[in-house]
């Protein structure tokens, strides 16, 4: 269906808008193509009547939204049920109990509450699968002095249905880093942001909010961490530069596939909700005093499908990988999947994002 970018609707600035809903007779995402939504929101949810078959990415990496679920939004100004998003399916051996209805899927905009209340109700024969309205807990910051620099904590892990929390920043020399937090049912958390020798960091901002800003008190370099948007740099120190993070700088987003045939998806394929990263903080000389802000926690997908289910390729809403730290003029080749070469003990990298969720069930 080659490269596609679906227009979120009702947005509401830059990091909101209802979620996206999509229908087709069979769908075939191809090698190489990509298919997403044009900025955060509340979620991608396809309802396919045949074959799904992804060889190709579909992908909500970096498209969380900064949502309180708990407040009235969407296009139905409504908030979030307590017990989260919830889509009841008839499945064989199911027991559970949940009767259709729009309210399922309130604070998600008028289509997506449309299509639920189409949904079957389920009576001792189904199974509810559930989108929790908070996400894990972010990572906590550190207090450090002298030479007890440290690398941020790693944001939680979700449990089932449950986005990841965002990483604490990194503490260089004295201070306290920013904390992460924590996202909702339709994004993961965001990530704190480092510091270096004292100043005005900040923790990110609940709800898949802004990333935390990065501060120094003296000739240094830091990254913000991720979130929405990615929390400021700091760069006092001339030979400091940032590159872009491989999984961008947002927060993981959420994908609901509902598959009335067979779900393929191809050694090529990828489903993906990853939480985004802090910028990389690098040196042109070998000096050290940098460190990076943490990284977003990854988002929640639901897969359910009819037919067979066959994964030869990548499901994954992990949380994100932290900026990375570099010396020396050539050090900031080979970002993607690399790791920190700047051994000194000044160089601390943030901590990553928590993994949020992948659900999976054959339905009938």
């Amino acid at each position: 269906m080659a490269n596609v970018t679906y227009t979120v609707p009702n947005k509401n600035g830059s990091y909101d808008g209802d979620m996206v809903v999509k229908q087709y007779t069979s769908m075939i995402i191809d090698a190489g193509d990509v298919v997403t939504v044009d900025q955060p929101n509340r979620g991608l949810f396809i309802l396919v009547k045949g074959d799904c078959t992804i060889n190709g990415t579909l992908s909500m990496t970096s498209k969380g939204g900064y949502i309180n679920p708990t407040s009235s939004g969407g296009s139905d100004s409504n908030s979030v049920d307590a017990n989260g998003l919830r889509l009841p399916f008839l499945t064989s051996g199911g027991s559970d109990s949940l009767t259709a209805a729009n309210t399922l899927f309130n604070g998600c905009g008028t289509t997506a509450r449309s299509v639920m209340a189409n949904f079957k109700t389920i009576s001792g024969d189904g199974t509810t699968l559930t989108l929790v309205r908070q996400g894990a807990g972010g990572g906590a910051g550190h207090t450090v002095s002298g030479n007890n620099s440290q690398n941020g904590n790693n944001g939680s892990n979700g449990s089932t249905g449950q986005t990841g929390g965002g990483g604490a920043g990194a503490a260089n020399y004295a201070g306290t880093s920013g904390n992460g937090s924590y996202g909702s049912c339709f994004s993961g958390g965001s990530g704190g942001g480092s510091v270096d020798n004292n100043g005005s960091v900040t923790s990110a901002t609940a709800w898949s909010g802004p990333g935390g800003n990065s501060a120094t008190g003296h000739s240094a370099g830091g990254s913000g961490g991720a979130g929405n948007p990615q929390g400021s740099n700091v760069a006092t120190q001339a030979n400091a530069r940032f590159e872009d993070n491989e999984d961008d700088e947002g927060c993981g987003g959420l994908i609901i596939l509902v598959v009335k045939g067979n779900l393929t998806i191809g050694a090529s394929g990828k489903i993906e909700a990853n939480g985004g990263g802090s910028k990389h903080v690098w040196r042109t000389d070998d000096g050290e005093w940098i460190a990076t802000g943490g990284a977003a926690g990854g988002g929640n997908i639901i897969l359910a499908y009819k037919g067979t289910y066959t994964n030869n390729g990548t499901v994954e809403a992990r949380g994100g990988r932290s900026g990375r730290t570099h010396n020396s003029a050539n050090a900031n080749s080979g970002w993607n999947g690399g790791t920190s070469t700047a051994g000194q003990n000044h160089t601390k990298t943030g901590g990553l994002g928590g993994n949020g969720s992948v659900q999976t069930l054959q339905v009938l």
